[in-house]
């Protein structure tokens, strides 16, 4: 470990440091929603949505290319783009820029349910500043504001056919990422074996039983979050 990272303290969850974390995500959220519905053009809109979602992104890039370069064994599971949070972290900048229904609704799912019970159960062992602990809090917010802006600035609602697809492409990067577990020998998505530390993939036994009990956990989760708009009788907004 770099010399500057040595005294860094332990993560501890629901500390001091996590709290300001989400006071600092909530206070950001607000911020750039406000931003966002001041504007008075879409062109607006959208340029405000790009600068606040290009953040989490750039920083994902600039960190991950310094341990590429700079940290030696290069973990592939830390610099690739394949969990689905770092991916959909590259992918949102393209949703609010284009002003696409299509990214909005198969993201949506994914984001608020799993980013936020991620930022309320972070699977983190270096406090701040730690790299790592920067690089995930500020993924994982951004990934919610971005779906939040989205909700609040564009207008768009998830409806029960999201659901569907979100769920189906949700299934086709599963099986893409199994295929670059199988490649590289990694283990995105904790497809090739369950983390660590403890989980709810822990009630379902091992490898392969464990990744049926979480299509279900998925089920759960996508039904969840759908709740606060499964009677919203509001029409889609459906644009690019």
């Amino acid at each position: 470990m770099h010399p500057l990272f040595l005294f860094i303290p332990n993560f501890q969850s629901y500390g001091q440091e996590h709290i300001l974390w989400l006071a600092a995500g909530v206070v950001s959220t607000v911020f750039w929603i406000w931003l966002g519905r001041r504007q008075t053009t879409d062109l607006g809109e959208r340029r405000i949505g790009l600068i606040q979602s290009l953040i989490p992104a750039g920083l994902w890039i600039i960190l991950s290319l310094y341990m590429a370069f700079f940290e030696s064994p290069v973990d592939l599971n830390l610099v690739l783009p394949f969990h689905i949070s770092y991916f959909m972290n590259l992918l949102l900048p393209i949703m609010l820029w284009r002003r696409s229904f299509f990214l909005f609704e198969i993201t949506y799912y994914m984001v608020m349910g799993g980013c936020i019970w991620s930022l309320l159960t972070p699977a983190l062992e270096h406090g701040f500043p730690h790299y790592l602990n920067f690089r995930f809090f500020l993924v994982h917010m951004g990934l919610i504001q971005s779906i939040l802006y989205a909700i609040f600035v564009y207008g768009f609602r998830p409806t029960w056919q999201s659901f569907g697809r979100a769920f189906l492409w949700t299934n086709i990067y599963f099986v893409f990422v199994l295929g670059i577990n199988y490649l590289l020998g990694t283990n995105f998505m904790y497809l090739s074996k369950k983390p660590s530390n403890p989980s709810l993939l822990d009630l379902f036994g091992e490898w392969p039983w464990y990744i049926i009990g979480a299509e279900f956990l998925c089920l759960m989760m996508f039904t969840l979050v759908m709740l606060p708009f499964a009677f919203d009788n509001k029409t889609e907004e459906k644009l690019a």
